[in-house]
Protein backbone atom coordinates (compact mmCIF):
# COMPACT_ATOMS: atom_id res chain seq x y z
CA UNK A 1 0.00 0.00 0.00
CA UNK A 2 3.03 2.03 1.03
CA UNK A 3 4.21 1.40 -2.24
CA UNK A 4 1.71 2.35 -4.11
CA UNK A 5 1.14 5.35 -2.37
CA UNK A 6 4.35 6.03 -3.68
CA UNK A 7 3.85 5.13 -7.02
CA UNK A 8 0.93 7.69 -7.63
CA UNK A 9 2.64 10.25 -5.62
CA UNK A 10 6.24 10.07 -7.62
CA UNK A 11 3.80 9.42 -11.31
CA UNK A 12 2.16 12.73 -9.81
CA UNK A 13 5.53 15.10 -9.36
CA UNK A 14 6.20 13.74 -12.97
CA UNK A 15 3.38 15.06 -14.96
CA UNK A 16 3.24 17.96 -13.01
CA UNK A 17 7.52 18.81 -13.27
CA UNK A 18 6.68 18.25 -17.30
CA UNK A 19 3.54 20.65 -17.17
CA UNK A 20 5.73 23.35 -16.51
CA UNK A 21 6.80 24.61 -19.82
CA UNK A 22 3.69 24.14 -21.49
CA UNK A 23 2.15 26.59 -18.24
CA UNK A 24 5.17 28.88 -19.08
CA UNK A 25 4.01 29.02 -22.35
CA UNK A 26 0.56 29.42 -22.59
CA UNK A 27 0.99 31.98 -19.91
CA UNK A 28 3.04 34.80 -21.00
CA UNK A 29 4.63 37.27 -18.31
CA UNK A 30 6.09 40.41 -18.78
CA UNK A 31 9.45 39.72 -19.69
CA UNK A 32 8.17 37.61 -22.89
CA UNK A 33 6.13 40.45 -24.15
CA UNK A 34 4.84 41.30 -26.92
CA UNK A 35 6.42 37.69 -28.87
CA UNK A 36 4.22 38.62 -31.86
CA UNK A 37 2.57 41.59 -34.45
CA UNK A 38 0.64 44.19 -31.93
CA UNK A 39 -2.24 45.64 -33.93
CA UNK A 40 -4.04 48.70 -33.66
CA UNK A 41 -7.88 48.97 -34.75
CA UNK A 42 -8.81 52.64 -35.72
CA UNK A 43 -12.49 53.24 -36.21
CA UNK A 44 -11.92 55.57 -39.51
CA UNK A 45 -10.70 55.76 -43.30
CA UNK A 46 -7.30 56.18 -44.48
CA UNK A 47 -6.63 60.08 -44.54
CA UNK A 48 -8.25 61.60 -40.91
CA UNK A 49 -6.30 62.98 -38.12
CA UNK A 50 -6.96 60.12 -36.10
CA UNK A 51 -5.49 57.77 -38.79
CA UNK A 52 -2.11 60.00 -39.61
CA UNK A 53 -0.93 59.68 -35.36
CA UNK A 54 -1.81 56.40 -35.71
CA UNK A 55 1.00 55.65 -38.47
CA UNK A 56 3.26 57.84 -36.18
CA UNK A 57 2.59 56.23 -33.36
CA UNK A 58 2.90 52.27 -34.92
CA UNK A 59 6.36 53.54 -36.07
CA UNK A 60 7.34 54.35 -32.88
CA UNK A 61 5.80 52.37 -30.90
CA UNK A 62 7.37 49.06 -33.49
CA UNK A 63 10.57 50.12 -32.40
CA UNK A 64 10.04 50.74 -28.73
CA UNK A 65 8.34 47.08 -28.21
CA UNK A 66 10.89 45.52 -30.78
CA UNK A 67 7.36 43.88 -32.86
CA UNK A 68 6.03 44.99 -35.66
CA UNK A 69 2.82 47.28 -35.19
CA UNK A 70 0.54 47.63 -37.90
CA UNK A 71 -2.88 49.66 -38.38
CA UNK A 72 -6.70 47.91 -39.17
CA UNK A 73 -9.14 50.45 -40.19
CA UNK A 74 -12.67 49.08 -39.13
CA UNK A 75 -14.77 52.47 -40.24
CA UNK A 76 -18.23 53.66 -39.05
CA UNK A 77 -20.63 55.17 -36.28
CA UNK A 78 -18.38 57.90 -35.60
CA UNK A 79 -15.35 55.40 -34.62
CA UNK A 80 -17.61 52.81 -32.48
CA UNK A 81 -17.34 49.83 -35.24
CA UNK A 82 -13.74 49.43 -34.67
CA UNK A 83 -14.33 49.88 -31.15
CA UNK A 84 -16.77 47.54 -30.98
CA UNK A 85 -14.82 45.31 -32.56
CA UNK A 86 -11.98 44.94 -29.96
CA UNK A 87 -13.94 44.91 -26.88
CA UNK A 88 -16.21 42.16 -27.99
CA UNK A 89 -14.17 40.08 -30.56
CA UNK A 90 -10.68 40.76 -29.67
CA UNK A 91 -8.73 38.22 -27.68
CA UNK A 92 -7.62 40.15 -24.48
CA UNK A 93 -3.89 39.08 -24.68
CA UNK A 94 -2.66 42.54 -25.59
CA UNK A 95 -2.06 41.80 -29.17
CA UNK A 96 -5.25 44.05 -30.62
CA UNK A 97 -5.44 48.01 -29.36
CA UNK A 98 -7.56 50.07 -30.00
CA UNK A 99 -6.98 54.07 -30.49
CA UNK A 100 -10.15 55.74 -28.71
CA UNK A 101 -11.59 59.36 -29.23
CA UNK A 102 -14.31 61.63 -28.42
CA UNK A 103 -16.93 60.20 -30.52
CA UNK A 104 -16.43 56.55 -28.52
CA UNK A 105 -17.73 58.30 -25.84
CA UNK A 106 -21.25 59.11 -27.04
CA UNK A 107 -21.84 55.35 -28.28
CA UNK A 108 -24.73 54.68 -25.73
CA UNK A 109 -26.76 58.40 -26.36
CA UNK A 110 -25.91 58.09 -30.32
CA UNK A 111 -26.63 54.30 -31.65
CA UNK A 112 -28.75 52.10 -29.40
CA UNK A 113 -28.26 49.35 -31.74
CA UNK A 114 -24.09 48.63 -30.28
CA UNK A 115 -23.50 46.10 -28.21
CA UNK A 116 -20.79 47.17 -25.86
CA UNK A 117 -20.03 49.31 -23.33
CA UNK A 118 -17.33 52.25 -24.01
CA UNK A 119 -16.86 52.47 -20.78
CA UNK A 120 -16.48 48.74 -19.51
CA UNK A 121 -15.29 46.67 -22.10
CA UNK A 122 -12.46 48.72 -22.95
CA UNK A 123 -9.56 49.06 -20.65
CA UNK A 124 -7.30 52.47 -20.97
CA UNK A 125 -3.53 52.20 -21.38
CA UNK A 126 -2.88 55.70 -21.90
CA UNK A 127 -3.52 58.85 -23.65
CA UNK A 128 -1.41 59.93 -26.83
CA UNK A 129 -1.54 63.20 -27.15
CA UNK A 130 -4.41 66.25 -28.09
CA UNK A 131 -4.69 68.45 -31.39
CA UNK A 132 -6.30 71.61 -32.19
CA UNK A 133 -9.90 71.60 -33.91
CA UNK A 134 -10.41 74.24 -36.50
CA UNK A 135 -13.25 75.96 -38.17
CA UNK A 136 -12.41 76.17 -42.03
CA UNK A 137 -13.91 77.52 -44.54
CA UNK A 138 -14.08 76.87 -48.80
CA UNK A 139 -12.48 79.93 -51.38
CA UNK A 140 -16.11 80.48 -52.57
CA UNK A 141 -17.73 82.26 -49.26
CA UNK A 142 -16.88 85.52 -47.88
CA UNK A 143 -16.06 84.43 -44.64
CA UNK A 144 -12.68 85.58 -43.87
CA UNK A 145 -12.79 85.28 -39.71
CA UNK A 146 -15.51 84.45 -36.90
CA UNK A 147 -17.38 87.78 -37.54
CA UNK A 148 -18.05 87.27 -40.93
CA UNK A 149 -19.34 83.60 -40.39
CA UNK A 150 -21.34 84.65 -37.01
CA UNK A 151 -23.19 87.42 -39.36
CA UNK A 152 -24.27 85.23 -42.41
CA UNK A 153 -24.75 82.27 -39.06
CA UNK A 154 -26.93 84.70 -37.73
CA UNK A 155 -28.57 87.03 -41.10
CA UNK A 156 -29.22 84.14 -42.96
CA UNK A 157 -29.78 81.07 -40.20
CA UNK A 158 -29.79 77.82 -42.05
CA UNK A 159 -28.42 79.00 -45.17
CA UNK A 160 -24.25 78.21 -44.25
CA UNK A 161 -23.92 74.36 -44.79
CA UNK A 162 -21.75 72.73 -42.60
CA UNK A 163 -19.70 69.56 -43.33
CA UNK A 164 -18.59 66.83 -41.04
CA UNK A 165 -17.11 63.24 -41.18
CA UNK A 166 -20.17 61.64 -40.23
CA UNK A 167 -23.28 61.56 -37.33
CA UNK A 168 -21.61 61.78 -34.12
CA UNK A 169 -17.70 62.73 -34.90
CA UNK A 170 -16.10 65.31 -33.25
CA UNK A 171 -16.46 67.38 -36.56
CA UNK A 172 -20.71 67.08 -36.00
CA UNK A 173 -20.15 67.80 -32.01
CA UNK A 174 -18.43 71.09 -32.71
CA UNK A 175 -20.87 71.74 -35.27
CA UNK A 176 -23.61 71.28 -33.09
CA UNK A 177 -22.00 73.13 -29.91
CA UNK A 178 -20.88 75.91 -32.11
CA UNK A 179 -24.39 76.69 -32.91
CA UNK A 180 -25.94 76.29 -29.03
CA UNK A 181 -23.17 78.51 -27.87
CA UNK A 182 -23.63 81.22 -30.28
CA UNK A 183 -27.25 81.01 -31.18
CA UNK A 184 -27.18 80.42 -34.51
CA UNK A 185 -28.56 77.91 -36.80
CA UNK A 186 -26.34 75.81 -39.83
CA UNK A 187 -27.42 72.85 -42.00
CA UNK A 188 -25.48 70.25 -41.14
CA UNK A 189 -24.04 67.62 -44.14
CA UNK A 190 -22.66 64.64 -43.16
CA UNK A 191 -20.21 62.68 -44.84
CA UNK A 192 -18.53 58.77 -44.63
CA UNK A 193 -14.91 60.22 -43.71
CA UNK A 194 -13.65 64.45 -44.22
CA UNK A 195 -12.07 63.47 -47.54
CA UNK A 196 -15.33 63.80 -49.42
CA UNK A 197 -16.20 66.76 -46.94
CA UNK A 198 -12.82 68.72 -48.08
CA UNK A 199 -13.69 67.79 -51.79
CA UNK A 200 -17.22 68.98 -51.72
CA UNK A 201 -15.89 71.98 -49.68
CA UNK A 202 -13.52 72.78 -52.18
CA UNK A 203 -15.88 72.51 -54.56
CA UNK A 204 -18.87 74.75 -53.08
CA UNK A 205 -21.10 72.22 -52.09
CA UNK A 206 -20.37 72.93 -48.59
CA UNK A 207 -19.09 76.19 -46.39
CA UNK A 208 -17.57 75.34 -43.31
CA UNK A 209 -16.06 72.14 -41.77
CA UNK A 210 -15.25 71.83 -38.12
CA UNK A 211 -11.96 69.70 -37.82
CA UNK A 212 -8.78 68.42 -36.43
CA UNK A 213 -5.55 71.10 -37.44
CA UNK A 214 -3.71 67.53 -38.43
CA UNK A 215 -6.62 66.99 -41.05
CA UNK A 216 -6.79 70.46 -42.04
CA UNK A 217 -3.34 71.87 -42.44
CA UNK A 218 -2.45 70.06 -45.87
CA UNK A 219 -5.23 71.89 -47.53
CA UNK A 220 -4.90 75.54 -45.81
CA UNK A 221 -0.87 75.07 -46.91
CA UNK A 222 -2.39 74.27 -50.51
CA UNK A 223 -4.57 77.12 -50.74
CA UNK A 224 -7.63 74.98 -51.18
CA UNK A 225 -9.33 76.07 -48.13
CA UNK A 226 -9.23 79.07 -45.96
CA UNK A 227 -8.78 78.79 -41.85
CA UNK A 228 -11.67 81.09 -39.85
CA UNK A 229 -10.63 79.77 -36.52
CA UNK A 230 -8.96 77.70 -33.95
CA UNK A 231 -11.20 75.82 -30.97
CA UNK A 232 -8.26 75.33 -29.10
CA UNK A 233 -7.32 75.16 -25.30
CA UNK A 234 -3.49 76.28 -25.80
CA UNK A 235 -3.47 79.54 -27.62
CA UNK A 236 0.52 79.29 -28.85
CA UNK A 237 2.31 76.37 -31.04
CA UNK A 238 -0.03 76.26 -33.59
CA UNK A 239 0.65 76.17 -37.34
CA UNK A 240 -2.00 78.04 -38.72
CA UNK A 241 -2.13 81.63 -37.18
CA UNK A 242 -5.29 82.38 -36.35
CA UNK A 243 -7.26 83.16 -33.17
CA UNK A 244 -8.95 80.86 -30.62
CA UNK A 245 -12.53 81.13 -30.43
CA UNK A 246 -12.03 81.58 -26.50
CA UNK A 247 -9.88 84.70 -27.36
CA UNK A 248 -12.72 86.02 -29.37
CA UNK A 249 -15.16 85.25 -26.40
CA UNK A 250 -16.22 81.96 -26.66
CA UNK A 251 -13.77 79.88 -24.08
CA UNK A 252 -16.63 77.25 -24.05
CA UNK A 253 -15.41 76.21 -27.91
CA UNK A 254 -12.17 76.20 -27.17
CA UNK A 255 -11.97 72.07 -27.06
CA UNK A 256 -9.47 70.03 -28.30
CA UNK A 257 -9.46 67.06 -29.69
CA UNK A 258 -7.71 63.76 -28.22
CA UNK A 259 -6.79 60.21 -29.06
CA UNK A 260 -5.69 57.60 -26.51
CA UNK A 261 -5.12 54.29 -26.63
CA UNK A 262 -6.83 51.02 -24.99
CA UNK A 263 -7.48 47.33 -24.97
CA UNK A 264 -9.97 44.24 -24.25
CA UNK A 265 -11.49 45.14 -21.08
CA UNK A 266 -9.62 41.25 -19.37
CA UNK A 267 -6.50 42.17 -20.96
CA UNK A 268 -3.89 41.44 -18.10
CA UNK A 269 -1.74 43.97 -16.09
CA UNK A 270 1.75 43.25 -17.00
CA UNK A 271 0.56 43.85 -21.13
CA UNK A 272 -0.83 47.39 -19.86
CA UNK A 273 1.59 48.01 -17.79
CA UNK A 274 4.27 47.48 -20.56
CA UNK A 275 2.14 48.91 -23.39
CA UNK A 276 1.92 52.49 -20.98
CA UNK A 277 5.27 52.24 -19.90
CA UNK A 278 6.50 52.06 -23.66
CA UNK A 279 3.86 54.96 -24.47
CA UNK A 280 5.29 57.68 -22.30
CA UNK A 281 9.03 56.24 -23.31
CA UNK A 282 7.98 57.45 -26.90
CA UNK A 283 6.39 60.30 -25.60
CA UNK A 284 9.28 61.87 -24.27
CA UNK A 285 11.09 61.04 -27.25
CA UNK A 286 12.84 64.22 -29.64
CA UNK A 287 11.86 62.05 -32.42
CA UNK A 288 7.85 61.16 -31.21
CA UNK A 289 7.48 64.57 -29.94
CA UNK A 290 9.14 66.08 -33.51
CA UNK A 291 6.42 63.74 -35.65
CA UNK A 292 3.74 64.85 -33.43
CA UNK A 293 4.32 68.15 -33.40
CA UNK A 294 4.85 68.39 -37.21
CA UNK A 295 1.20 66.56 -37.51
CA UNK A 296 -0.17 69.44 -34.89
CA UNK A 297 -0.52 66.85 -32.22
CA UNK A 298 0.51 68.01 -28.47
CA UNK A 299 2.14 64.88 -26.60
CA UNK A 300 -0.12 64.08 -23.21
CA UNK A 301 1.29 65.33 -20.22
CA UNK A 302 2.85 63.16 -17.54
CA UNK A 303 2.13 61.08 -15.57
CA UNK A 304 0.13 59.77 -18.30
CA UNK A 305 -1.33 57.09 -16.29
CA UNK A 306 -4.23 54.49 -17.25
CA UNK A 307 -6.46 55.85 -14.48
CA UNK A 308 -5.86 59.95 -16.63
CA UNK A 309 -7.32 58.43 -19.47
CA UNK A 310 -10.36 56.67 -17.93
CA UNK A 311 -11.17 59.76 -15.69
CA UNK A 312 -11.61 61.84 -18.91
CA UNK A 313 -13.43 59.25 -20.91
CA UNK A 314 -15.78 59.65 -17.87
CA UNK A 315 -15.63 63.91 -18.18
CA UNK A 316 -16.13 63.43 -21.78
CA UNK A 317 -19.11 61.25 -21.62
CA UNK A 318 -20.71 63.65 -19.31
CA UNK A 319 -20.28 66.67 -21.05
CA UNK A 320 -21.24 65.60 -24.53
CA UNK A 321 -23.79 63.18 -23.52
CA UNK A 322 -25.58 66.56 -22.16
CA UNK A 323 -25.28 68.57 -24.84
CA UNK A 324 -26.74 65.85 -27.25
CA UNK A 325 -29.83 65.51 -24.65
CA UNK A 326 -30.46 69.59 -24.67
CA UNK A 327 -30.00 69.42 -28.43
CA UNK A 328 -32.52 66.23 -28.72
CA UNK A 329 -30.10 64.44 -30.72
CA UNK A 330 -29.78 60.95 -29.45
CA UNK A 331 -31.07 57.08 -30.12
CA UNK A 332 -31.50 57.28 -33.31
CA UNK A 333 -29.15 54.41 -35.02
Amino acid sequence: MQFGTQVVTTQTVALAMSAIPFLAMAQPTESTYPSREVSIVIGYPPGGGVDVLARVLAKHLGKELKQKVVIIYKPGAAGNIGAETVARRAKPDGYTLFMSARPNTIHKVMYANLKFDFAQDLRPIGLIGTSPNIIVTGEHTLIKDLDDLLYLATEYPGRLRCASSGVGTTGYLLCEMFQQETGTKIDHVPYKGSEQGYIDLVGGRVDILFTTLPAAAPHISAGAVRAVALMSQQADGHSVKVPTLGQQGYPMLDLDSWAGLMAPAETPDYAIDKLNSALNTLLESEEMRADMARLGYFPAQQPNRPLALQTLIAQETERWTAILKTRGIFSFH
